[in-house]
């Protein structure tokens, strides 16, 4: 057997643990413009799934959707030039925090509320916070489907309100 190209492997594995900061406010930074053409790219994409019944990927594009109009509205008000002036608070997936901002109606800023999950097994689980809601979304969790629904018409109702 030739051992020339034998990988040497440890017998041991390194106790070494690499330690990863998470900065939750970190994003890439981008320009009014360009939130306005995102948020409208994924309102659309929004709006395909629901024709087939794929509300969790709807919904994650909506929210993401909503969340670019909703920042883009900021800075224009503002007048900032990019997302990076934007104070830390408003750097997060938080619609409500940003409908409070832009003095949106008390209706338009308390549309969206978190949903109900399912029993599962006859254990209930805890509700997915309004904040929380793309990562429902994006990770399969199986939301009330009335809870879901409502959900999805506040975020249409965000999208609308960053137009004006």
């Amino acid at each position: 057997m030739d051992h020339r190209f034998r990988l040497r492997v440890p017998e041991q594995p390194s106790r070494r643990v690499a330690t990863v900061r998470r900065d939750i406010t970190h994003m890439v930074d981008v320009g009014v413009r360009q939130l306005e053409r995102s948020r409208d790219r994924l309102e659309q994409g929004g709006e395909r799934p629901a024709e087939c019944d794929d509300h969790a990927t709807g919904g994650l594009l909506l929210f993401y959707s909503a969340e670019c109009g909703l920042k883009a509205e900021v800075m224009r008000q503002r007048g900032l030039r990019d997302t990076s002036q934007l104070s830390e608070e408003l750097r997060t997936h938080d619609l409500r925090a940003l409908a409070q901002e832009l003095r949106l109606s008390p209706e338009a800023q308390d549309a969206l509320k978190g949903c109900a999950r399912p029993r599962v097994n006859g254990r209930a689980l805890q509700k997915v916070e309004s904040h929380a809601l793309h990562e429902a979304w994006r990770y399969g969790a199986d939301l009330e489907a009335d809870d879901q629904n409502l959900a999805l018409g506040a975020l249409r109702t965000l999208i609308s309100e960053s137009r004006k």
